[in-house]
């Protein structure tokens, strides 16, 4: 009674409410168009190609993150600073020498692999290695405007190109595909998920005032330099979380295991990463609030944003992962039928995202807040156990023991974190948070 009394006509929660209702909606969407972009590849798909979809889009994730070189929460904490300040000039040099970073350190990245590739470690052919290249470089530029514009722009105009145009592109010409009876090679699928969104997110730079503004070259390379040098520590952090976690297991998976062990895991985990769906929005609202409270030494307006935020956010991903346990495997028979056997591993991955969101978005408030050291340090530890595990537990469990893995790393992750932001930032992001007496 005392919870719901505190609730009633709060005008913290109606904020959160009205400010987060665009991220809610917009991320909504993304997760129903992600399912279904991913529903369509694997109809015009036969289930080995789409195993080396899963298998190459996972790798151009690792890619993304291996050569942002922490120019993500970097670009959206100095933009969310820069504007406040009314600094357009800053702004602009920001959102440059950023993009430019990670597009030059994905496709560096992307280059290394060329040698595995020659000597039969990599087994993509000459096409599909490059369409995967292509698409890491898409991704890397994608999510870096995204964090960049939000910042300092709205929700809707950060989302709407990479989450939602990006997706129902893709999807609009697969449902074509399917509705003639075509189909499309592995190599043709990765292609075509890399180059429409390279196009959405420059026609987005392209229509900011602040990235039109000029700047000599030398000034945003000089810019460049000093970022990747800054950056350093947010890179490990984000790389850890990346290679630690469910991004690295179809990896992995495609390695160790034939193809059609990968189709149904990557299946099962675009149906889970709807459970981080809110959290994600959440963060929308969130995020340049600690950005701002750190660069204040006033965290008390964050505060009171994420003790409502965690409540919202708990009880709708608890409500999608009961969706999960009572019709995963009907979730994803509608992709392939050959996918349900996946149902254990999509449960497993679903408890991990549930008990990691009921602790709030705890590393990205540590990255936002100078605590990026720290919790460089505390990945490595956890990440390090988690990747000795997870290649023996791959090769004897399968799809099953990649999922017990992965879902294990995030749930105890977060929750030491959790303790770990209550000491140093001095907040709490937790579900627990609303039975305090501050609350």
């Amino acid at each position: 009674m005392k919870l719901l009394h505190r609730l009633k006509g709060n005008k913290t929660l109606l904020r959160l409410l009205g400010g987060g209702a665009v991220a809610v909606l917009i991320k909504g969407s993304a997760a129903a168009a992600s399912l279904a972009m991913f529903t369509a590849l694997a109809w015009v798909t036969d289930t080995e190609s789409f195993g080396v979809i899963g298998f190459c889009f996972s790798l151009a994730t690792l890619l993304a993150v291996a050569g942002s070189l922490g120019q993500r929460m970097m670009s959206l904490k100095d933009a969310a600073i820069a504007h406040e300040n009314a600094d357009g000039r800053q702004l602009a040099l920001i959102g440059k020498s950023s993009l430019l970073i990670v597009v030059l350190g994905t496709l560096a990245c992307a280059l290394l692999l060329v040698p595995a590739r020659a000597f039969g470690l990599l087994q993509l052919d000459a096409q599909v290695f490059a369409a995967m290249a292509v698409l890491a470089a898409a991704l890397a530029f994608a999510e870096n405007a995204v964090h960049f514009f939000r910042g300092y722009r709205t929700i809707a105009f950060s989302l709407l190109p990479r989450d939602i145009f990006w997706r129902l592109a893709i999807l609009a010409v697969c449902l074509g595909l399917w509705g003639f009876s075509l189909s499309l090679s592995a190599a043709a699928a990765v292609w075509l998920l890399g180059l429409p969104l390279i196009a959405l997110i420059l026609l987005q730079a392209g229509s900011d005032p602040y990235l039109r503004r000029p700047i000599a070259l030398r000034e945003v390379f000089a810019a460049a330099a000093a970022r990747v040098r800054t950056g350093l520590p947010l890179w490990g952090t984000s790389l850890i979380q990346t290679v630690g976690g469910p991004v690295l297991a179809p990896v992995i998976l495609g390695v160790v295991l034939s193809p059609d062990e990968v189709g149904p895991f990557f299946a099962a985990f675009r149906i889970a990463l709807v459970l981080d769906l809110f959290t994600l929005a959440s963060a929308m609202v969130v995020a340049p609030l600690v950005a701002r409270g750190h660069a204040n030494g006033n965290f008390a307006e964050t505060q009171a944003m994420l003790r409502y935020s965690v409540l919202l956010v708990s009880l709708a991903t608890l409500v999608s992962f009961l969706i999960i346990v009572f019709h995963g495997d009907w979730l994803l028979a509608l992709m392939n039928p050959d996918f349900a056997t996946a149902a254990p591993a999509l449960t497993v991955l679903g408890a991990g995202f549930l008990i990691s969101v009921c602790c709030g978005p705890v590393p990205n408030i540590l990255e936002l807040a100078g605590q990026e050291k720290i919790l460089l340090r505390r990945l490595v530890w956890f990440n390090c156990i988690c990747l000795a595990a997870l290649v023996p537990a791959t090769e004897h469990f399968g799809m099953t023991g990649a999922a017990v893995c992965t879902a294990g790393l995030r749930a105890v992750t977060h929750i030491t974190l959790l303790f770990t932001v209550k000491k140093r930032v001095g907040i709490d992001p937790s579900i627990f948070s609303l039975w305090s007496k501050a609350a």
